[in-house]
This record gives C-alpha cells, structure tokens and sequence, in this order.
C-alpha cells in the first residue's frame, strides 16, 4: 500500500499596520496584500502597532555592548517575529507630512538589531526577505509628495536584508474607499508578481 503523504511549507509574511487606526486604510490595505499573498502560500500575521507599547529608542547604546535593546516592552517578541519572517509589509498612513509616531518608534528600535564591530556593520535580520511598503495619504497628491518618506523606508528595509521590495503611495484614502484605488490596484499588481515566485 502507498500512501501520498503532501507537505505544504507555509512561508511567514509578518504585516505591519503603523497606524492607530486598527480598521483604517492601512488596515484595509494590509487585508488586501493578504488576499493575494495567502493563496501563494504566504502565512500572514497583522501587527497593529497601536495596540502595543513600543517605547521610543533612548540612544544609549545599550544594544551594541549587549545585543539586544535596553527597553523590554511590546516591541522585545517583535524582534524575533522580524528575523524568522520570509516576507515583510509595512503600511502607514501620513499624519502631518511623515509616519505616525508610533511607526517611527518602531522603526528606530530596530536599531537594536544593528551590530558595528570593529569597524564593520551587521545586520542580524534573519533569513533573506521580500518586502512590501504600502504608504497612505489623504493628500490627493500624496503619490508626488511623499517620495521621501518612501526612500526612507526603503533604506530601512534594505539594510535589514529585504532585497526584493514592491512600493506604492496610496492618495485620497480612507477605509472605505482605498479598495476601490487605482493606486492600490497596481500595487497589488506588483505584489501579484513578486509573490508568484
């Protein structure tokens, strides 16, 4: 008697919602980058980062003596959930020409997995990524203005080995209607095609 036994390899996508907002555009994006990643083989895990405590970065250096950041707080279990993912969303809104305050903590306290010795800087971030960064706006220029916000956070991703990145800027969001954006729609196009291999 033979038995086909099928193994499916789940692959970990961990999503990011930067807003406050649980069930805001961020939120209605993350759920749509879901939609197609899931049917790919793409385990996904939402992080709102408005339900969590992450302390901002004190500057002290702690984490380059020690290895790991001084403040254990909600963002202690994320670095883990970081280095073990095969894939990692970012989706934040703008508030007043920049990322909510709540994401730049985060951003900054990846800094932690950052290690400079002797002259020669590591990242410790875990297996090779994909990437996604899904920045949106109320501005109905948003997709012109806020191109530097999107270079930032590409340097962020890069330095944390996140070498195949699809981008876009939503403008003229709100939860109820970023679905139906154009600018969503070929996002997700391009997410389409980098998940497919």
């Amino acid at each position: 008697m033979t038995s086909n036994i099928l193994l499916i390899i789940m692959k970990k996508m961990l999503m990011i919602n930067g807003s406050p907002r649980r069930n805001g555009s961020s939120s209605a994006i993350l759920k749509a980058i879901e939609e197609k990643c899931s049917p790919k083989g793409y385990e996904c895990e939402k992080i709102d980062l408005g339900d969590l405590e992450i302390m901002h970065c004190k500057g002290c250096m702690y984490c380059k003596k020690n290895g790991k950041c001084v403040t254990d707080d909600d963002m202690t279990p994320l670095y883990g959930k970081l280095q073990d993912a095969d894939a990692v969303v970012l989706a934040v809104p703008v508030y007043f020409g920049a990322e909510t305050g709540l994401f730049k903590n985060f951003i900054d306290r990846l800094y932690a997995l950052v290690d400079n010795k002797d002259g020669v800087r590591t990242v410790r971030s875990g297996k090779p990524k994909k990437g996604v960064i899904a920045i949106n706006c109320g501005a109905p220029d948003g997709n012109m203005t806020y191109h530097g916000m999107m270079t930032h956070l590409f340097t962020v991703l890069k330095s944390f080995g996140v070498t195949d990145v699809s981008s876009g800027i939503i403008p003229k969001a709100s939860p109820d209607t970023v679905k139906d954006s154009q600018f969503l729609n070929d996002l997700l196009a391009s997410v389409d095609f980098q998940f497919s291999s």
